[in-house]
Parts: C-alpha cells; sequence; structure tokens
C-alpha cells in the first residue's frame, strides 16, 4: 500500500506555485495626473509616427515608377538581409548562371 503524504505537504506545493501569481500585478497605482499625462505622451508619440509615415508616403509618391520600383526592391532585399534570410534558391541559382 502506498504511502499517503500529508496535508502539510501539499499545502506547501500549492503555496510555492500560487507564490508568483501574488505578485503579477501592478507595482503602484497610478494617480490621475499621471494617468493623463502619459495619455497624452502616448498621443504624441502617435501623431508623431503618423507625420512620418505622411512624409514618407509623399516622399514615395514624388518619385518616378522606376525609381519606386528600385526602392521597392532594396526595401525587400534589406528587410530579408536584417532577417538573415537567404535569397530564394530560383534567384540564387539564377544569379549563378549570370556570374559564369
Amino acid at each position: 500500500m502506498p504511502k499517503m503524504k500529508s496535508f502539510r505537504y501539499y499545502a506547501i506545493i500549492a503555496l510555492i506555485l500560487l507564490m508568483p501569481l501574488s505578485s503579477c500585478g501592478p507595482g503602484y497605482k497610478a494617480t490621475k495626473a499621471q494617468r493623463q499625462s502619459e495619455k497624452q505622451v502616448a498621443q504624441r508619440r502617435k501623431e508623431g509616427d503618423r507625420t512620418i509615415q505622411r512624409a514618407k508616403d509623399n516622399h514615395l509618391r514624388t518619385q518616378s515608377r522606376e525609381t519606386r520600383k528600385r526602392m521597392k526592391q532594396s526595401r525587400k532585399r534589406s528587410e530579408r538581409i536584417n532577417k538573415q534570410q537567404k535569397a530564394p534558391f530560383y534567384v540564387r541559382w539564377y544569379d549563378a548562371i549570370r556570374r559564369k
């Protein structure tokens, strides 16, 4: 017959497992003025992002079609390089054939 564990043992295990849950809450309660200022900062940041995006779109619209195409290719290539991805196999094969 297996030995029964005591209630105290299970209580300690439960407390250990539940301990991280008690520390998950926020460390402080923000005052109304702090919440309002954080909201204003977030709103300014959002407006700044919108302004930057509008400027980028305007810059792109002023370019010729060929330039936009080159910019798109360069952007895709740089994103792939930054993600450290290889080019697709057919592009690598074609480049290898072109170099010979």
